[in-house]
């Protein structure tokens, strides 16, 4: 790989990745100009979008099965084991307030929904795990351990954009990254395995939210092990 190529790749995504923190677009829309950038990009270089994981070797039914199985997994290792742990080691749960509009709001609750699955599910997961990959993957070409170091980088860069959440929060997503990006290379680097697992988990939260039951996230705190 030239270095030229290799610049040129780091610094499209600079870019891109540049403009999750833009002043001027809002959610969702800031991940629906992303998305058509990174789709239309990538074909122009590539001439497919499999470098990003949308044109996988694999049917439907078996993707969404193992979508589902890595979504079971992921809420078992967050949900009882790794946000519980975190939760103790700082002493300070997720801040989840920005959240609490949704509480009985079936009208705004519909539209985040559909919010969420244009922009973290389908954009976060195009954007962090296809298109970092791909960029990174050039950048990096043969270096030992790449996909490690990509998936390390891939998750740190997702984390960022919460931070909203507070510090217990970028910790979670930090990880929450780390999986996805785990899924997206255990998968074959099938971009929909992780899309499908990202948007269940977050649907879930929405609804959790509606319900204003997100003390779920605590539960383990609460009942077994304090902060």
């Amino acid at each position: 790989m030239k270095p030229k190529q290799k610049v040129i790749a780091l610094i499209v995504l600079s870019c891109i990745y540049g403009f999750v923190f833009n002043p001027w677009s809002s959610f969702p829309f800031t991940f629906i100009i992303i998305i058509i950038s990174i789709l239309i990009y990538t074909y122009i270089e590539d001439k497919s979008l499999k470098q990003i994981g949308l044109n996988p070797n694999t049917s439907i039914l078996n993707t969404l099965k193992t979508a589902i199985v890595y979504t079971i997994i992921t809420i078992v290792l967050i949900d009882f084991i790794i946000q519980p742990g975190i939760n103790k080691l700082v002493n300070k749960p997720v801040d989840y307030s920005s959240f609490e509009v949704l509480k009985n709001n079936y009208s705004l609750y519909i539209k985040y929904v559909m919010y969420v699955i244009i922009s973290a599910a389908i954009g976060e997961e195009i954007l962090f795990r296809g298109f970092v990959f791909r960029q990174l993957n050039i950048v990096l070409n043969k270096l030992k351990y790449k996909t490690e170091i990509i998936t390390i980088i891939s998750a740190l860069l997702f984390s960022l954009p919460h931070f909203y959440q507070g510090s217990t929060g970028l910790i979670i997503t930090f990880i929450f990254g780390v999986l996805f990006a785990i899924i997206y290379v255990k998968s074959n680097y099938n971009l929909w395995t992780s899309i499908i697992t990202h948007g269940i988990i977050d649907v879930i939260f929405l609804t959790l939210a509606y319900y204003d039951k997100l003390d779920y996230y605590t539960f383990i705190n609460d009942k077994l092990i304090g902060y």
